[in-house]
């Protein structure tokens, strides 16, 4: 009797997770990787280098069906002041999966000449989501005809728009996602809401002009229009520059989940350590839950590989790493 309800509540939260989470492409910590264009369409083609990261993320190893993500991102100039981007993904949450496509656009405004960096840019990005969900195992634990024992499928499009002003060592990125009043074809009436916007913001600042060891203090807020959820990372990275261009970067992140009960309190901490070589770039990404309630010992893992490739000279000193 133990397991079964043990199951049944495993369900409820996955059900629960896929209707309220499955939101396109879910943001966890590939950002701090040198990903900010996962988020931030307004980021396409704004650093000085064209951009290839794959990312590969692995959730709850060990219980059945955890969930998991897969994203391949590119984004690259065009022309003098615009750029470009491209993300496909794949997601799965459980019984629930997503595979998506998004397509990007930006332009950046250079607000100075010479030495001095302050760029003012604006994205907008389309997205179409293919969604599936499978409660054909639902019937052996939970007879309910709300939890249907079907397979089915549907796609929805959705938008984002967002802006970023880089000044000097500062920088400060703001997005609305899922703007369009979107329902995804897959529930019973009544059971999703169609509001699935989710605001976010990035702001930090890159301590460090000179060859050596350098710190990004960086803190990131989303709010969940419908549920009206908080969340906050409050990140601190590391950068120690090597001969030729390289550097190695470490740091550490603390997601806080403001809107939680105090016995649904949820907090992850996730330590990050990677490398810059030449065009390319590797990191490795470990979560581990604070919170009292987890579904397994085991971590969250991601690993992250990229590529730069068409880099620009440009005379501004762009300090914040991700502009490099």
């Amino acid at each position: 009797m133990k397991i079964r309800l043990l199951v049944l509540s495993l369900l409820f939260m996955l059900w629960e997770s896929g209707v309220r989470a499955q939101e396109g492409i879910p943001i966890y910590y590939d950002y701090l990787t040198d990903n900010l264009t996962l988020i931030h369409p307004a980021m396409v083609g704004a650093s000085r280098c064209s951009k290839v990261r794959l990312n590969g993320r692995m959730q709850w190893s060990g219980v059945k069906d955890f969930p998991m993500l897969q994203t391949l991102s590119v984004n690259s100039h065009l022309g003098r002041n615009s750029g470009f981007g491209v993300i496909i993904y794949n997601d799965r949450n459980g019984y629930h999966t997503q595979k998506g496509l998004q397509f990007a656009y930006a332009h950046h405004l250079q607000l100075s000449q010479g030495a001095t960096l302050n760029q003012l840019s604006f994205g907008l990005a389309a997205m179409y989501s293919l969604n599936q969900i499978n409660t054909e195992d639902f019937a052996d634990y939970a007879p309910d005809p709300v939890l249907q024992n079907v397979m089915k499928s549907g796609g929805y499009f959705n938008v984002d728009v967002g802006m970023a002003w880089h000044v000097e060592n500062f920088f400060f990125i703001a997005s609305a996602k899922n703007l369009l009043l979107m329902h995804r074809p897959l529930y019973s009436p009544g059971i999703e809401n169609a509001n699935l916007r989710n605001y976010v913001v990035n702001t930090g600042y890159f301590i460090g002009k000179r060859q050596g060891l350098h710190a990004e203090p960086s803190v990131m807020l989303q709010y969940k229009e419908y549920s009206g959820d908080f969340i906050g990372d409050f990140n601190l990275k590391f950068y120690y520059d090597l001969q030729g261009g390289g550097a190695f970067f470490g740091g550490v992140s603390y997601r806080n989940y403001f809107t939680t009960t105090a016995t649904q309190s949820l907090q992850d901490i996730t330590p990050l350590i990677g490398v810059f070589l030449n065009r390319f770039v590797i990191a490795y990404v470990y979560t581990y839950q604070l919170s009292e309630t987890t579904f397994s010992k085991g971590g969250f893992h991601q690993i992250t590989l990229g590529f730069n490739f068409d880099c620009r000279i440009r005379e501004p000193h762009y300090g914040c790493p991700h502009l490099r």
